[in-house]
């Protein structure tokens, strides 16, 4: 078993309202992208505080994954804009997000999460979409060959 303390957050968010004198939560990069193998842009760990907000523009360009750890949220989402999205002409619309619950969301997506009287306590995957990922230059993980064994080595010609 792993115990440590937390570090201190990365970065204090506003409060909901200027004059609460209060924070608006805390948010913590864990992991970015030069440090994964991966189409992942940041996993990101946020508290939100009573009433604060964390917002998903089109204009961030990545797809997102969230999920409450603890606490509830009403989360508001807009029809997606932009080339790709479904024109069915979709409405906002508005949801509960409690802990255990994740949300998926979508690059042209705009959503509004806003946590619940006890606070919000999350977790956020963002990733590149497919469209974007699609472009990319195949990214194969490879060991050097002094350091790859039987198991890992690719086969050769032949199965061997």
């Amino acid at each position: 078993m792993i115990v440590s303390t937390p570090a201190p957050p990365s970065f204090r968010l506003r409060p909901a309202a200027p004059d609460s004198g209060g924070t608006g939560g805390t948010w913590r990069c864990l992991a970015r992208r030069g440090m994964l193998h991966s189409e992942c842009e940041a996993f990101e760990q946020l508290w939100l505080a009573p009433g604060a907000t964390w917002t998903h523009e089109p204009a961030h360009g990545t797809e997102a994954a969230l999920y409450a750890v603890a606490g509830s949220a009403s989360v508001h989402t807009e029809a997606a804009t932009g080339p790709g999205a479904d024109d069915g002409g979709g409405a906002a619309e508005e949801r509960t997000l409690d802990a255990g619950g994740a949300l998926l969301v979508g690059a042209r997506a705009a959503v509004r999460v806003t946590a619940g009287a006890e606070g919000l306590d999350l977790l956020a995957v963002r990733v590149l979409p497919a469209d974007v990922v699609s472009r990319l230059p195949a990214r194969v993980p490879e060991l050097p060959a002094r350091e790859q064994t039987p198991i890992f080595r690719p086969p050769i010609d032949g199965g061997h």
